[in-house]
């Protein structure tokens, strides 16, 4: 997670099987690690056009509404996606 101002901005690495599931504009639930582990919604803003072929991923941004300035940037997190849950980079 990267901190900006308002959002954070989430980058998550998935398998190739999901490319065809991640759209621009899909809400994604983000769990961030403790003690800051409350749920939160992010929303896909870019799914990147190059698969890597060596690990079979791909990048996915999202951007999360912080508003406060409460999530410091840097922490790992969770994204749950509809039937997969992955540990964002």
């Amino acid at each position: 997670m990267h901190s900006g101002f308002g959002r954070v901005r989430v980058k998550v690495i998935l398998p190739v099987t999901m490319y065809a599931r991640v759209k621009t504009g899909l809400r994604v639930e983000i769990v961030p690690e403790k003690p800051l582990d409350e749920r939160q919604w992010a929303v896909v803003s870019e799914v990147d056009k190059v698969v890597d072929a060596a690990s079979g991923t791909f990048q996915v941004r999202m951007d999360l509404p912080d508003p406060a300035g409460a999530l410091p940037g840097g922490l790992r997190c969770r994204a749950r996606l509809p039937g997969l849950s992955v540990s964002p980079a």
